[in-house]
């Protein structure tokens, strides 16, 4: 089974992070010991690697190929206990896959009923001191998997397909992690057992994938999550009730970044809102702080949060789908630089400093057919690597240290049905 690209769009349409809010460090504290264990690297969702590459002209170290698109994100982990990491990442045609890290060797299968756009989060989710995988299936099913042989620990079925990405973390306070994902409801699930903890029904589906933080500083997380009812929700972590509810007025497909991006002290949540634009929201109250009009188009993408300039201040990168990539202020919205792709842009960017220059770079796939690496601070490309035989990149980027010597490699999906390794 593998689906074109506009019929997916037809099923669619039905460094600087110190925070004052205690909490953001235990979420952090949470994430397993890898570089990108899940959708936008942590809890956050900064998409932004702690480590620097050295890749200035990228070589494909691996690629591997599925029967489908590739428009899951891959996550990366040591899912199998033998100290070297393994890269994770679903497929279109009902496939969850885990390859070697370091060279790319098939190590496990799961397959499901129908695609995997969802991207795979990896975490101790049942407290056994082993990595167990979490993902969802547009076959309505939720499976919690065992790291080393993909096996299923748990399973639940939904109401609705599954293209969020699910988080992983202690939500409710008991000291165990619970398990948040979207569809037609936003679940919570006993990491342990697979056991509803708690859900919430939004007006439509949850396609955005959650974001978790005490976003209100009350010393308790929130979970943060974007409806195709036009609203961000922030949901409160033990009971799933809803705090606030911002409505933007139009669908809320991309997922919130969370971020004190005024330096004020308190957490700011950033999202982009199809047809409209990028918002910024206090996490405190959910009141609008400011808003960029981006886009009378979807907005798939979902931002990025780092300092791209060098001048101590947060910037916002997200992508459009009137082509552009753009960087906003974190204090103000104002526009920072544009940068003019040739299609689509509903790749979500990961920001690092990829090539060891000292300064920040983007990088952000489109529906061009290339990955593009942009400087940080002008917003002009670096360089630009297209595979063999390229379609869309819908997927997003994902930056980890995959042969053990410190250096970031970059691993992403293309609906060539490929995945690829790039690195220096």
């Amino acid at each position: 089974m593998q689906l074109t690209r506009r019929a997916f769009l037809r099923a669619a349409a039905g460094t600087i992070y110190t925070l004052t809010i205690s909490w953001a460090a235990q979420a952090q504290a949470q994430t397993p010991p890898s570089d990108w264990p899940m959708f936008r690297r942590d809890l956050l969702h900064t998409g932004r690697a702690t480590k620097t590459g050295k890749i200035t002209a990228p070589k494909e170290r691996w690629s591997a190929f599925t029967r489908g698109l590739v428009e899951s994100s891959a996550a990366v982990g040591d899912i199998d206990g033998d100290g070297i990491v393994e890269v994770v990442v679903g497929s279109y045609d009902g496939t969850l896959y885990a390859y070697h890290g370091r060279t790319g060797v098939l190590k496990w299968r799961y397959d499901t009923r129908d695609w995997v756009y969802s991207s795979p989060a990896v975490a101790d989710a049942d407290g056994d001191g082993r990595l167990e995988v979490a993902i969802g299936s547009q076959d309505k099913s939720f499976a919690l998997l065992d790291g080393r042989t993909g096996r299923p620990k748990w399973t639940f079925l939904t109401e609705d397909g599954i293209l969020s990405s699910p988080a992983i973390a202690d939500v409710d306070g008991d000291g165990k992690p619970e398990v948040i994902v979207g569809s037609e409801r936003v679940y919570a699930f006993d990491g342990r057992s697979g056991s509803v903890r708690w859900r919430f029904l939004p007006e439509f589906p949850a396609r955005s994938s959650p974001a978790i933080a005490d976003i209100d500083g009350d010393g308790k997380p929130e979970v943060v999550i974007g409806s195709l009812d036009g609203k961000l929700y922030a949901l409160d972590g033990r009971t799933g009730t809803a705090k606030w509810a911002f409505n933007t007025g139009g669908p809320v497909e991309s997922s919130p970044a969370i971020s004190d991006l005024d330096g004020d002290g308190r957490l700011e949540v950033a999202v982009g809102s199809s047809k409209r634009g990028v918002f910024c929201i206090d996490g405190r109250t959910g009141r609008q702080r400011w808003f960029f009009e981006a886009s009378r188009e979807r907005i798939p993408s979902s931002p990025a949060i780092g300092d791209l300039d060098g001048d101590g201040k947060l910037e916002v990168a997200i992508g459009t789908n009137d082509h552009r990539v753009l960087s906003l202020a974190g204090a103000d919205g104002k526009l920072k630089w544009s940068f003019l792709t040739n299609d689509l842009v509903e790749s979500s960017p990961a920001i690092a400093d990829i090539d060891s220059d000292g300064r920040l770079e983007v990088l952000i796939g489109s529906h061009d057919g290339n990955l593009y690496c942009l400087d940080g601070r002008r917003g002009v490309r670096k360089w630009a690597y297209r595979p063999r035989a390229a379609a869309q990149f819908f997927a997003s980027p994902t930056l980890a240290d995959l042969d053990g010597d410190g250096l970031l490699e970059i691993i992403i999906g293309n609906n060539n049905s490929g995945l690829y390794v790039l690195g220096s």
